[in-house]
């Protein structure tokens, strides 16, 4: 009887991993992982409704600009308030743009740099600072959040006299608010 001696391949010898389909596993876990924590840390302007209602948000990052678009109750004139993202909890008001100066604004100074565009418009710069920005959905301003090609009807998505935080926060305080964990 001849025996089949033959020398094993050096990939053949030695140990032999029972983790090699464990150790992919792990990678993938890890990977998922990783990926969900960059995720649920990313920032996003969420506007919470008071009470029971369901809150809302856009995927935001540091120098994201929005805005508030709403008609002004004295003037009915488009009025417009824009802001820049800092970061959680910072939120700038960069400039206001409207139409009409009929009620006086801005009365000094202090309010701004006042200065007219050249579609006739008026702005005034005033880079205010904000943690977060309160406002009351009224039917007659029909307020807006407009970022980029997104229109937020306030007046649409929650009910006339709802108070609505408009803030910048990370996803997974969002998610927080939102389901209640």
């Amino acid at each position: 009887m001849t025996s089949n001696l033959q020398d094993r391949k050096p990939t053949q010898v030695g140990f032999r991993s029972f983790f090699k389909v464990n150790l992919y596993f792990v990678i993938f876990i890890m990977f998922a992982v990783a990926s969900f924590i960059w995720y649920a840390t990313a920032i996003v302007v969420s506007m919470n409704p008071e009470g029971e209602r369901t809150p809302i948000a856009f995927t935001s990052k540091v120098g994201d600009v929005w805005n508030i678009r709403f008609t002004h109750s004295v003037e009915k004139t488009p009025w417009e308030e824009f802001f820049t993202v800092n970061g959680v909890n910072d939120l700038t008001m960069t400039h206001t743009r409207f139409e009409s100066l009929g009620w006086g604004y801005p009365y000094s100074p202090s309010d701004g740099k006042f200065s007219q565009t050249g579609d006739g418009k008026f702005q005034l710069v005033m880079n205010r600072p904000y943690k977060q920005v309160d406002l009351r959905i009224a039917e007659q301003a029909m307020p807006c959040i407009v970022h980029y090609n997104d229109v937020y009807d306030l007046c649409a998505l929650f009910e006339h006299g709802t108070l609505v935080q408009v803030k910048a926060e990370y996803r997974w305080q969002f998610w927080q608010r939102k389901y209640g964990f």
